[in-house]
């Protein structure tokens, strides 16, 4: 399944195991890695590519997409759908190569990945975690209509910092 975008050559689609050449280039980015969990690796290797796409973005096709510009894959979009009492909500994770930083993209991608989780995943809510600090991340989040609804003081730790944490949802109309 294919997701159009707002954007002329801005698709969201299945990842191929061809991926991994363009996502370990572009994951392999201080600048990304700084705002990640831990679980992402740094430095990031091809064989870390080709493991996440085998085991888990092929498997979960629908809620895992890459995120595609001209043909290539510039970044990873995801909803991991919740369990038990949470089943109607969906994780939303991402990130995009450095490079196509400031352009919409990441804002178009959330908008679709939310309206397919509406539309075709059964979901009725989608949040996100953002570092504190993250300002870019925010302001995707807000310009894609999601709403802030918590503050986490001192709740992540990065390259043994104490972080703040906000969480942001959007709700299915």
């Amino acid at each position: 399944m294919v997701l159009k975008t707002g954007i002329d050559d801005l698709v969201l689609r299945p990842f191929r195991g061809e991926d991994a050449g363009f996502y370990s280039r572009y994951a392999n980015n201080c600048n990304i890695w700084k705002f990640m969990r831990d679980e992402f690796p740094h430095p990031y290797t091809y064989n870390h590519a080709v493991e996440y796409i085998n085991d888990v973005c092929i498997p979960n096709k629908g809620y895992y997409f890459a995120i595609d510009y001209q043909g290539i894959a510039i970044g990873d979009i995801h909803i991991a759908k919740q369990t038990d009492i949470l089943r109607l909500s969906g994780f939303l994770g991402y990130w995009i190569a450095e490079e196509f930083w400031g352009k919409g993209f990441v804002t178009e991608a959330v908008k679709t990945i939310t309206r397919h989780a509406f539309d075709n995943l059964g979901l009725i809510r989608v949040f996100a975690r953002v570092f504190a600090n993250n300002t870019g991340s925010i302001r995707v989040l807000e310009k894609a209509g999601y709403e802030r609804e918590g503050y986490f003081k001192n709740a992540i730790i990065k390259e043994g910092v104490i972080l703040d944490q906000l969480q942001y949802a959007k709700l299915k109309p």
